[in-house]
This record gives structure tokens, C-alpha cells and sequence, in this order.
């Protein structure tokens, strides 16, 4: 006589967070476009290494090697106590999704959109973020976070040395399947990555494009709100 053990499948919820605070002395404040020299200031920043926020990631396990997971994430200012966003509860992130270690993760919500998933892992500003992750011209498009709503996003595992990914947010205006989406692409490959062992020898290469950002009053006031909120 045999006896079988049943399985349950394994869940979890994580609560994280940061709050990030810091004394800054600037030795000439003056008003933008301002001609009239500064004077020194000394006061309380906030999100100087990264923004400050808190947010509940989860997964649930569904069998066969596939969960289920979401993210929820909300910024706020930890010098005052206001949101980071005043139209969105979670502005930072809020999706959900499936994912599969032999056929990838797919998202939808509110999220990094591919561009940045796949670049940020080679610019400093993604360990150097805030005040001292600024540069000028932003020349690699990373000094800002890149977020868009209404996302649905493929990442692929790693085939033959290869990572593939793929982002879509759908515009929403009735008539027009391209006015106010957007979309970008990712790839990056780990082939010289694999042979060297740890050294960081990968590369990517990736597209972002957002469409008809002139249909809304202000110039890229839409995409400001949707897609580059940081």
C-alpha cells in the first residue's frame, strides 16, 4: 500500500520600501532665468541617492513551473509626506503577471518599459540615482525613469546567449490603433558574458518610440505623465 503526499503551492507577499533623506548645501541658489546672483542655502533634500517609496511584490505558485506575480509600488516625498503622484495611488509600478523559467514573464500595468529594463543595468545613474545620478543632455535616456500605463511586456529567458524584449501601451484614443501607444525593444546578449564567466562583458541594444505626443495640449505633457514619470 502506497500513501501520496499532497502538494500545495507556495505564495508569498513582500512589503519593501526606502526612505531616503539628506542635508544639502547649495552655494548659489538663484531663480531660474534669474540674471541676479545667488545666495547660499542649506536645506533638507529628499531622494538623493533614490526616490523614496514603499510597495508589496508577490507571487503565487500555479504548478508546472509557472507563478503568477504583481507589483504595487507608491512614491512619496519623506521630507513632507505628499505622494509622488497625485492621479495614482501606485504611480511607480502597479502590474501584474505570469512568468515561467523556460518560456518567459509577461506583464501587464503600469511599468519599466523594455527600454529601460534592458539599459539601465549599464548606466550609473541606476546605482547613482537622484541629485547625483543628473548629467547633462542625458544623452543614454536613463537620467529619467522610463514607466508607461496600460503595458503589456514579454521578457524572454535566456536562449542561445540571448535575452529578447518586447513592451506595448496601448493609446486608448478611439479610431486610431497608433495615436498615444507606445513602444520599445529590447536585446541583450550575455555570449561573451558566458565565456569570460563573471566579467561583465554583455551588450545590449534596444528602440523606444512614442507616438502622436502631439495630440495633447501641452508639448509631451501626456508623455511626462504616462511614460517618463521618474
Amino acid at each position: 500500500m502506497a500513501a501520496a503526499a499532497p502538494a500545495f503551492a507556495q505564495s508569498s507577499v513582500t512589503l519593501y520600501g526606502i526612505v531616503d533623506n539628506g542635508i544639502g548645501y547649495q552655494s548659489n541658489a538663484t531663480t531660474l532665468g534669474s540674471t541676479i546672483g545667488g545666495k547660499s542655502v542649506v536645506r533638507m533634500n529628499q531622494g538623493v541617492w533614490a526616490g523614496s517609496r514603499f510597495g508589496l511584490k508577490g507571487a503565487e505558485d500555479l504548478g508546472g513551473g509557472t507563478k503568477a506575480i504583481f507589483t504595487l509600488e507608491s512614491g512619496f516625498n519623506s521630507g513632507t509626506g505628499a505622494t509622488q503622484y497625485t492621479d495614482a495611488m501606485f504611480g511607480r509600478q502597479a502590474w501584474v503577471g505570469l512568468t515561467n523559467a523556460t518560456y518567459g514573464t509577461l506583464t501587464a500595468g503600469r511599468q519599466y518599459a523594455s527600454y529601460y529594463q534592458t539599459m539601465s543595468a549599464f548606466s550609473p545613474t541606476t546605482w547613482i540615482t537622484g541629485y547625483y545620478g543628473a548629467h547633462p543632455g542625458d544623452v543614454d535616456g536613463l537620467d529619467t525613469t522610463y514607466r508607461a500605463n496600460n503595458t503589456l511586456e514579454y521578457t524572454s529567458p535566456k536562449w542561445y546567449g540571448l535575452t529578447l524584449s518586447g513592451s506595448y501601451s496601448f493609446g486608448g484614443v478611439a479610431g486610431s490603433t497608433n495615436a498615444g501607444s507606445t513602444w520599445a525593444t529590447g536585446i541583450r546578449s550575455f555570449i561573451l558574458e558566458a565565456r569570460y564567466g563573471a566579467v561583465p562583458t554583455s551588450y545590449p541594444g534596444t528602440a523606444h518610440r512614442c507616438n502622436s505626443l502631439s495630440l495633447y495640449d501641452a508639448p509631451g505633457a501626456q508623455r511626462e505623465r504616462q511614460v517618463r514619470n521618474g
